[in-house]
């Protein structure tokens, strides 16, 4: 990876457990990092269930090696989430690349 390829500022939230009103613990999640990274469009499509159609995105981001990224986290890039499937490390701890799907939880646009 030449590093000129990290083009694509994108953002990563992290799951965090905070206690609402009544002091039930509930997840949501918080600003992590900012940081550039490539990505690439892999497969998009749409599967027909009970429910009706469900179109989906995969998307792959290559960043720099970061440790403190993991699966409890999602990514935002163009006010559009990203759910990590997949995080792979390359090279000696050089880079990673973060397999994802277009984010369709719960508050999926904020």
């Amino acid at each position: 990876m030449i590093p000129s390829q990290l083009s694509r500022l994108i953002t990563i939230e992290k799951e965090i457990t905070t206690n609402n009103a009544v002091g039930t613990p509930t997840e949501a999640y918080s600003f992590w990092k900012q940081c550039y990274a490539n990505m690439s469009a892999k497969t998009g499509a749409t599967e027909y269930s009970g429910e009706g159609a469900l179109p989906f995105t995969r998307v792959e981001f290559t960043m720099r090696y970061d440790p403190t990224i993991d699966y409890k986290c999602r990514i935002k890039y163009e006010n559009q989430y990203y759910e990590i499937g997949h995080i792979e490390t390359m090279g000696r701890n050089h880079w990673i690349k973060i397999r994802c799907v277009v984010w369709e939880g719960e508050n999926a646009n904020g």
